[in-house]
């Protein structure tokens, strides 16, 4: 490993999703909307999970309040109140309209600033299932209660990809993927009378590097010391290898068994040390193992919730919250020790 005798280069990556999970059949939906294709060019990194399909079930409007109160259901075993406030939700508070109206099914809400579907109406706000998990993880005003979002938020994790050239969305969506029509043709029904279609998830995610360099005293500082420039396909690359030769999921058939080494990975990098971290209030499970993500709904960060993949010349390991350091208390826990009831 090359490395000054005088600086020492750290890195730690999260990964944060561009855009809500989304079900194999939305991502045949939204593979022509502009907006949508935009946003998810913004990945070069991907997975694929499976769970069985979430319903909105029991769902009411009180139309003299505009709160929709019903149980968000995954399966026969998940049941956990929703409530959304629809006059708190942000494009609905800066909306100039008089009156709403609002869309509701097993597994989407939408609310317009006109009558449903008519000329000139606009959809102001909408929640597939998976998306609502997405607010709610991220503290959007409006949605109430949910508290167990993340419990919500746990896949079988069944792939783990990138794009070695271009974005997740020529890779996966645009192009037809091997893995993709694999696990399609062969998962089984999660849920009685489900399709599988609607069991399938996609997650597109964006690497973000937090590099960390420590300089002796005497280190004689150079223009390339400050450039914070790094190879981001390098990270992409190593960090696919991290995430498959520990989890091992089932439809990687190459599963980087001599991970950390590799021609194209960080193996050899100036980097005495350097890790992995999901930046979502999500899980994945595999037959080999299972990693956390977290994400404070405040600050947009990750929290102690959440396992890391470090990785250490040629050692590799994952760091479970709660075994290998503290797991942050509950919010019941914080109130008491705020002197809370």
């Amino acid at each position: 490993m090359s490395e000054s005798a005088t600086s020492t280069k750290s890195k730690l990556t999260f990964l944060e999703t561009v855009y809500p999970p989304i079900s194999n059949q939305e991502a045949v939906w939204l593979e022509n909307d502009p907006e949508v294709e935009e946003l998810l060019r913004k990945s070069d990194f991907y997975m694929i999970g499976g769970r069985a399909e979430a319903k909105y079930v029991n769902l009411a409007i009180d139309p003299e309040t505009y709160v929709a109160t019903f149980d968000f259901a995954v399966g026969d075993d998940f049941r956990d109140p929703v409530e959304i406030h629809i006059r708190n939700l942000p494009a609905v508070a800066a909306s100039k309209a008089a009156s709403f109206w609002i869309e509701g099914g097993e597994k989407n809400i939408r609310v317009w600033d006109g009558p449903i579907g008519e000329p000139g109406s606009n959809v102001l706000e909408w929640f597939t299932t998976e998306k609502l998990i997405w607010d709610r993880s991220r503290g959007r005003t409006g949605i109430e209660r949910f508290d167990r979002h993340r419990e919500a938020a746990t896949y079988d994790l069944l792939y783990v990809g990138i794009a070695k050239v271009g974005d997740s969305f020529d890779r996966l969506i645009n192009n037809g993927h091997k893995a993709r029509m694999q696990i399609l043709g062969n998962e089984p029904q999660r849920y009685p009378g489900a399709r599988v279609t609607d069991e399938i998830y996609l997650f597109l995610f964006n690497v973000q590097p937090l590099i960390m360099t420590t300089f002796e005293p005497e280190h004689a500082f150079e223009d390339e010391d400050f450039s914070g420039a790094f190879d981001e396909k390098r990270i992409v690359a190593d960090a696919e290898k991290a995430f498959v030769s520990l989890l091992k999921p089932e439809y990687n058939v190459v599963k980087f068994a001599s991970y950390p080494k590799g021609a194209d990975g960080l193996y050899g990098s100036d980097f005495v040390r350097y890790g992995y971290v999901i930046c979502e209030s999500i899980s994945f499970n595999t037959a080999h193992g299972r990693i956390r993500g977290s994400r404070d709904a405040a600050t947009g960060f990750i929290t102690n919730g959440a396992d890391s993949i470090f990785v250490e010349g040629d050692a590799v390991k994952l760091f479970v919250s709660g075994v290998d350091f503290p797991a942050e208390p509950s919010p019941d826990q914080k109130e008491e020790d705020q002197g809370g009831v």
